[in-house]
């Protein structure tokens, strides 16, 4: 395993493995030191795609590579665009270009300023335009520089990499969604509509998780952010889908315990990568 501290873990197959890599961006509960919210803290963890992890930990033995920030998303959201900051949180003019989308209106943009169910506010003063600086280029960008790596690594091994980003949401949509107060699917699967992979992968991951018996849909709830909107280049044999699984499958969404069902999800999430392993090695066959 391959630890950069308190940005990410890295864990990758014995040998060649398959031209696959699995990535969590938004599961991370190493809170820095640094961060001082006003939110209390069951709100702000709230937030925290809990435990995708370790639903995901036997994705390794298909071959895959395995990648999962440790830093929390209300920190810096490692799914959003660099840009996307909302400027009334800043305490001066941001020096470059925003992006600035609904997601940072709502709250939830690449510095969020609401949490939990609640929309809780995080902050209770404006943050230093140096702050969000170096939240970039100390965790942002080395996990997304990784994360780029794995997948160079991939195509130059095989001549064409999958990816697949990693996620959960609340059974109900919650105060900063847009999608508010509406019970979710199972799964949702997002490949930005068709523009970030080859529409039979979406289509192997929809089959192969309705197989086994869960409501799926696509491009529903969540269409697919910034994880795979920066790292797909379906032209250039980069392929990259977003999964995202209802909480309330695996955990008990008030006490973030696991249920009982926990080790049923995990499992099926070890069979639908080695089935994703399989169609990425034909794929890519020379």
């Amino acid at each position: 395993m391959k630890v950069n501290t308190g940005v990410f873990l890295r864990r990758d197959p014995n040998g060649a493995g398959a031209p696959l890599v699995f990535d969590i961006p938004r599961s991370g509960t190493w809170y820095p030191c640094e961060f001082v919210p006003a939110a209390p803290f069951l709100d702000l963890h709230q937030s925290v795609s809990m435990h995708v992890p370790d639903l995901y930990a036997d994705v390794v033995d298909s071959g895959a590579g395995w990648l999962a920030a440790t830093f929390p998303n209300t920190y810096i959201d490692a799914n959003r665009h660099e840009g996307d900051i909302d400027p009334t949180l800043l305490d001066g003019p941001w020096p470059g270009k925003l992006e600035t989308t609904e997601k940072s209106r709502l709250g939830i943009g690449l510095i969020h300023s609401k949490c939990g169910k609640r929309g809780v506010p995080i902050y209770d003063k404006p943050l230093s335009v140096q702050d969000v600086q170096r939240r970039l280029d100390q965790y942002y960008w080395p996990y997304h520089n990784e994360l780029a790596a794995m997948l160079a690594e991939r195509k130059k091994l095989f001549g064409g990499a999958y990816h697949i980003s990693c996620h959960s949401m609340a059974s109900v949509g919650g105060p900063s969604t847009l999608d508010r107060g509406k019970p979710r699917s199972d799964f949702d699967i997002g490949d930005r509509h068709g523009s970030t992979c080859d529409p039979a992968l979406s289509e192997l991951i929809v089959a192969t998780l309705a197989g086994f018996g869960y409501q799926v849909t696509r491009n529903f709830h969540y269409a697919g952010a910034e994880s795979v909107r920066k790292h797909a280049q379906p032209a250039a044999g980069i392929h990259s889908a977003q999964i995202e699984i209802k909480r309330g499958l695996y955990m008990n969404e008030d006490t973030f315990e696991r249920s009982k069902d926990f080790g049923t999800v995990r499992r099926h999430l070890g069979e639908l990568a080695k089935v994703v392993a399989r169609f990425a090695l034909e794929q890519t066959k020379g």
